[in-house]
């Protein structure tokens, strides 16, 4: 059963009770998974470098876990997005950034501590696909309301 969350389809994977409250469980696609771009694709990459998101999902703690939460989904997502997530939630909701931080400033952050696990450096075209799957990944999170 496919339900629409935000902006976008997504399939039910389960539904569970969590402190008497029902939440949907739905995959989140990943940049690879999404086909095509999300519709706030054109939005991220005009203000990359001007845009702070604001976070709106609820983070759950379910075994010591943060687990984001819009309206009554649970979103599950690849490691990956969900570090990126958690990135933006740590930079924007709880530590107040100075202004000068962005959405580029996270992707960038995001990019590094790849580069450090793998253990080796990305050259030019190699960040600037990871720049534009990181842009895809935030589009889809924005369109499925965690950020705006």
């Amino acid at each position: 059963m496919k339900e629409k969350v935000g902006n976008l389809e997504l399939e039910v994977e389960a539904i569970i009770e969590l402190n008497g409250q029902e939440y949907k469980v739905v995959n989140v696609p990943n940049a690879d998974e999404y086909k095509g771009f999300p519709v706030s694709w054109d939005f991220v990459k005009n203000h990359m470098l001007t845009w702070r998101p604001y976070f709106k999902a609820k983070m759950i703690e379910i075994n010591n876990q943060l687990i984001p939460a819009v309206g009554n989904f649970l979103l599950n997502m690849d490691e990956e997005m969900y570090e990126f997530l958690l990135d933006i939630y740590y930079t924007f909701k709880v530590n107040k950034p100075s202004i000068e931080t962005n959405i580029s400033t996270v992707i960038t952050r995001q990019i590094e501590k790849l580069e450090e696990k793998l253990g080796k450096r990305f050259n030019e075209e190699e960040k600037t696909r990871l720049y534009i799957r990181f842009g895809i990944e935030a589009a889809i999170l924005r369109d499925l309301g965690v950020i705006n």
